[in-house]
C-alpha cells in the first residue's frame, strides 16, 4: 500500500538490519528492495554495511504524514 514507505522510515528510525526491517514491516523481499531503493533515491533513508536508517528529511517526512489528516487518508485509503 502507500503507507508502506512511512512504515520502513518508522521502522528504521534507530538503525534497523534489512531482515529485521523485511520483517517488522512485512515486506516481500521484492517490495523491500523497491522501496528502499526509492527512499534512498529521495534522500529519506540511508544505508551502511548492515543497517538502514532513517534520514532527517525522513524523519521531517513521517512528521508530515502524521501531522496532516488528509495526506494519512489519501495514503491510506
Amino acid at each position: 500500500t502507500c503507507a508502506l514507505p512511512i512504515s520502513i522510515l518508522k521502522a528504521a528510525k534507530n538503525d534497523i538490519r534489512k531482515s529485521h526491517l523485511i520483517s517488522s514491516v512485512s515486506l516481500s523481499y521484492e517490495q523491500f528492495v523497491r522501496y528502499t531503493s526509492f527512499l534512498k533515491s529521495q534522500g529519506f533513508i540511508t544505508e551502511d554495511k548492515t543497517f538502514y536508517r532513517t534520514t532527517d528529511k525522513g524523519l521531517g517526512l513521517i512528521e508530515e504524514f502524521e501531522s496532516s489528516p488528509l495526506i494519512r487518508s489519501m495514503l491510506t485509503a
